[in-house]
């Protein structure tokens, strides 16, 4: 976790934006900590230059994929400015 961290932190001023969907009832806490919508940081305490990340469990968009889209590309227009 701490090298995949350090590396979205890293390249956060790429043009680069990860979506992840999260599917079954595993333990997603560390995709939500991925997903930095309160900062993400590094282990040497740098902040991400902007969030690239948007993570769904899809539990909670069940079978509706106008909700899934709208969840995953919600952060999309923000990440591509």
């Amino acid at each position: 976790m701490k090298e995949t961290v350090d590396l979205l932190v890293k390249n956060t001023n790429l043009p680069l934006s990860i979506i992840i969907v999260g599917v079954g009832d595993a333990d997603f806490e560390n995709m939500a900590a991925l997903d930095g919508d309160h900062g993400l940081y590094n282990s040497k305490g740098i902040k991400a230059a902007r969030d690239i990340v948007q993570f769904v469990p899809f539990n909670e968009v069940k079978m509706n994929p106008d909700l899934l889209a709208r969840e995953l590309l919600a952060e999309l227009p923000d990440q591509v400015v």
